[in-house]
């Protein structure tokens, strides 16, 4: 039994997403091969699970519906038919890239409530009131926000490179890409601002009260997008 994960980028109709891991379980349509893509999909790691086996389901009807209702309660779900020992065909299976799918209502609508721009401005008002503390955790918080752009930008890239990409979605792509790029700049800025401003500022207790709001919003931000 074999488990492969593939990072892909994809889209949802024409806008781009990143993704989480694809797992394919080779052999998922036996005992422990069901148990296993089960746990995988109640992690919540994964964006899509792939069963594999000769069959492409689980022998017994009874089983196999039981089966793919509970996954589909956990994770987008796909079962197939491949030899596992025919590498032709496994490759064509893993070359495959399932269409994303979009984010839940509440992702969407905390990605609406969030106005990036609006608090790294906030955030540069604010910042000759802040304390050192406050000024590295902003910083911290900034860092790992610009690696997740890089990270997006990757796995764009990757995604314009495989060959099912269509010129349509590369140009849909190249506009999403730009949208990063201007983000991961403006981080840069950011970063230089609170780096220059922290090795100016020494440790104090002092707070200021109107940055924890913007800073919890940006890391609200950050663990959504981990989540994808």
């Amino acid at each position: 039994m074999i488990s492969v994960d593939t990072n892909k980028a994809g889209q949802t109709g024409h806008v781009p997403t990143a993704t989480k891991p694809h797992m394919y379980v080779f052999g998922g349509h036996c005992g422990k091969g069901m148990v296993m893509a089960t746990e995988m999909a109640n992690s919540g790691k994964t964006a899509y699970i792939t069963t594999v086996s000769k069959r492409g389901r689980p022998s017994a009807p009874g089983p196999s519906a039981a089966f793919a209702a509970a996954m589909a309660c956990e994770s987008v779900h796909y079962m197939a038919a491949c030899d596992e020992k025919d590498t032709k065909a496994v490759e064509c299976l893993m070359d495959w890239v399932p269409p994303v799918m979009g984010m839940t209502q509440a992702q969407q609508q905390q990605t609406a409530d969030f106005k990036l721009a609006d608090v790294i401005e906030q955030i540069k008002t604010e910042m000759q009131e802040m304390g050192r503390e406050q000024l590295e955790r902003a910083l911290n918080t900034i860092e790992a926000l610009k690696l997740t752009v890089v990270k997006d930008q990757r796995l764009i890239k990757a995604r314009m490179q495989h060959k099912a990409c269509s010129q349509e979605e590369k140009s849909v792509l190249q506009e999403a890409q730009l949208d990063l790029q201007e983000k991961e700049a403006a981080f840069f800025e950011l970063i230089a601002d609170l780096s220059q401003k922290i090795s100016a500022t020494p440790p104090s207790t002092e707070q200021a009260g109107g940055m924890w709001k913007s800073l919890q919003r940006l890391e609200k931000e950050l663990a959504l997008r981990k989540g994808f």
